[in-house]
């Protein structure tokens, strides 16, 4: 395999070891609490982080939707783990 040129010898290794691999449910919801708590940390942080949020609150969203959550309740993970605050009977049944 060492006669091949670089560029094909890397597509057949990702073929053989795809990047893209499915998780498991206990990956993708370990991913959705560790960005729940970056999310948590960009909202304390001073500066702009504007699009970090939404980049973040995106992942978060995806990731939810992938772990077949209602969009009130990844909503209110959001909420929360962010610096906004809650009114009473916001996120009511």
């Amino acid at each position: 395999m060492t006669d091949l040129p670089e560029n094909i010898q890397r597509t057949l290794e990702l073929y053989r070891n795809p990047p893209n691999r499915l998780r498991s449910v206990q990956e993708i919801t370990a991913r959705y609490n560790l960005t729940l708590e970056n999310y948590k940390k960009l909202c304390f942080t001073s500066g702009d982080v504007r699009d970090q949020k939404i980049a973040t609150h995106a992942e978060i969203k995806a990731l939810g939707w992938v772990l077949g959550k209602l969009d009130k309740d990844v909503v209110k993970d959001i909420a929360d783990h962010s610096n906004r605050m809650m009114f009473p009977g916001q996120f009511q049944k």
